[in-house]
């Protein structure tokens, strides 16, 4: 790796780790605003004051905002038996005081879910852009340009709540009546235990993720490929006489793949933060699903585990992205 490359890199990591830290401080702040009380939540029904009081204790809620979040970074004192500590190692993040499980444990158990729904999709959405936006840039204005186009269109349009549903009703129920049972309707099966009914789980989930991106992804690719197409080199190469497909795969495409990269490490941070909505409509308990639950019945540590992990994901994804497209530039210049 090149001087200029490496020090890009270390910039792009301080920026990251200072990105993080913003968004704890936000985070910490905003949960301490919205969830003023939660010893009335956590205590039981008709409970007085001395009780509530000792749950505040006990949780240490009765601490400034601000050595609580020292107590956060740094390894601070243990609730409930669970360690606190991001800093630390391993890093801790705290106690759910719903679940009555350490927020770590909590959030990896559920990433298998998420991780599946998220890289299955994207190996469904960028395999079907990747060919349908080469064959849109061979012949733009053709039939076959303007179909695509218009099914992708439609597929962005529709919002992913509504694909979801759509392929549930038509693909579980209706099918279902005919005495067809291919797709199940909820639940996940560990990859470990059958993939075969992994994927078959997962399926209609992939599809109403993959239907939205397939008409952002298409779009990119072919615009970019179009871009690609009307320069110079790829003149010269149709010139020398390679094949079209060469001159479409070899060449055009390659160097279009810039920006469907980065925008495909965006899109895989983004599912990967948390699919709220396609997790909800498919019964997957997945991240998302952990921190919609989690807001919902104040359990803040949650919340605030679940915001920081899509927040590493994303700030990851982004990153290497960012090193990855820098790599592919600085070795096209060097060649």
């Amino acid at each position: 790796m090149s001087r200029p490359v490496l020090t890009y890199v270390v910039r792009r990591i301080g920026r990251s780790a200072l990105t993080l830290l913003i968004v704890l401080l936000v985070t910490f702040v905003l949960t301490r605003i919205a969830y003023r009380n939660p010893a009335a939540t956590l205590a039981p029904r008709n409970a007085d004051q001395q009780v509530m009081d000792g749950i505040t204790k006990a949780l240490r809620l009765d601490e400034p905002w601000h050595l609580q979040l020292v107590h956060y970074l740094l390894r601070g004192p243990d609730i409930q038996g669970a360690a606190v500590g991001l800093l630390h190692w391993p890093p801790a993040l705290g106690y759910s005081f719903r679940k009555q499980t350490p927020v770590t444990e909590l959030i990896l158990s559920k990433v298998p879910v998420t991780a599946s729904l998220a890289l299955g999709a994207v190996v469904i959405w960028m395999t079907f852009s990747l060919v349908t936006g080469v064959l849109s840039a061979r012949r733009p204005g053709s039939v076959t340009d303007k179909v695509i186009s218009a099914v992708a269109y439609v597929g962005l349009s529709l919002p992913t709540f509504l694909t979801g549903i759509l392929l549930s009703y038509f693909l579980f129920f209706k099918l279902a009546t005919y005495g067809i049972r291919w797709f199940p309707s909820s639940g996940y099966v560990p990859f470990r235990e059958s993939p075969f009914e992994w994927a078959r789980h997962l399926l209609l989930p992939w599809l109403a993720i993959a239907i939205a991106e397939i008409g952002i992804f298409q779009r990119v690719v072919r615009g970019s490929m179009l871009e690609v197409l009307s320069a110079d080199y790829i003149r010269t190469a149709r010139a020398k006489g390679l094949a079209e497909r060469r001159v479409y795969f070899d060449h055009a495409l390659r160097s279009a793949l810039n920006p469907v990269i980065t925008l495909g490490g965006l899109e895989l941070a983004a599912i990967l933060g948390g699919a709220i909505v396609v997790e909800t409509i498919f019964g997957l308990d997945g991240v998302g699903r952990l921190a919609i639950e989690s807001a919902l019945s104040g359990d803040y540590p949650v919340v605030i585990g679940t915001t920081l992990f899509a927040s590493v994901v994303f700030i990851l994804s982004t990153l290497t992205v960012d090193v990855v497209t820098r790599l592919r530039d600085h070795a096209s210049v060097t060649h």
